[in-house]
């Protein structure tokens, strides 16, 4: 079981190329910021839930793989929106 500590979230990164909401339009491309959705989050975290989908930069996340999936770990302080 992969569990997070501190202020540390993991991320699943999104296979979605876009995401649309209320009118904003986000891609995935090759810039540096990437969607995802938080597979679990640590217990110091505050504002960002598990399931929430978030905007993040790559140069922050740090890659793991875990069960032969691939997941992005940051701190909380390094996500750039919730969508």
């Amino acid at each position: 079981m992969l569990r997070c500590i501190g202020k540390n979230i993991v991320i699943e990164q999104s296979s979605e190329s876009e995401y649309e909401r209320n009118g904003i339009i986000i891609k995935n491309s090759s810039n540096s910021n990437l969607i995802g959705n938080v597979y679990c989050v640590g217990n110091d975290v505050i504002d960002i839930k598990v399931g929430d989908k978030v905007i993040y930069s790559e140069h922050d996340a740090k890659k793991i793989i875990y069960d032969s999936n691939e997941y992005y770990v940051i701190k909380e302080n390094d996500v750039l929106a919730i969508i």
